[in-house]
């Protein structure tokens, strides 16, 4: 198992790869989320990822930075789906997920002046399950809070207001929009 992360671009292999799977998720209409796998929503990316299990891409996702959120904030697992069969429940978290996590702060800590990393999720009640994994499983110290964050541009979208777990310089969250 190992994780790539690069900048969109600067591989053309992997680039292609990347496309080509997006596309087939895009392009599956089945999936309730398909429409965040567009061409728009990597455009801005700082970095794409995929791990591979076997030599096949198993989970692939991006890092992205906005201007609503703090600087030096950077989502990590953004856009994270998987191209290889999909279990339907499961009881912890892949250990190429944890691939994926130790590469994008990897790349972060190499390319960027990253203070923090986040992921952030719509839905309620996933973070105790996600930091329990993250440590237990791949050694990495995230934490919590009861805020939603705004996470996009439109703050009159509930959907741009979400619960994040986070890694880094938590002092950055103080100047971030937020509500209880």
């Amino acid at each position: 198992m190992h994780t790539h992360t690069w900048i969109a671009g600067t591989d053309t292999e992997l680039d292609l790869l990347f496309e080509n799977l997006r596309q087939t998720q895009y392009n599956d209409r089945t999936h309730k989320l398909w429409r965040n796998y567009s061409n728009a929503a990597f455009k801005d990316c700082s970095a794409l990822s995929i791990t591979f299990v076997n030599d096949q891409p198993f989970f692939c996702s991006s890092i992205l930075k906005r201007d609503c959120w703090p600087n030096n904030a950077y989502r990590i697992l953004n856009r994270l789906w998987k191209p290889a069969t999909r279990a339907t429940s499961i009881k912890r978290l892949s250990p190429g997920l944890g691939s994926m996590l130790h590469s994008q702060l990897g790349w972060l800590q190499s390319n960027t002046n990253f203070e923090l990393a986040f992921v952030s999720r719509e839905t309620d009640h996933w973070q105790p399950f996600f930091l329990d994994n993250f440590s237990r499983y791949f050694n990495l110290d995230f934490k919590m809070d009861s805020y939603k964050y705004l996470t996009c541009n439109n703050e009159k979208d509930s959907s741009c207001w979400q619960k994040i777990i986070y890694y880094g310089n938590d002092s950055l969250l103080t100047s971030w929009k937020r509500y209880e």
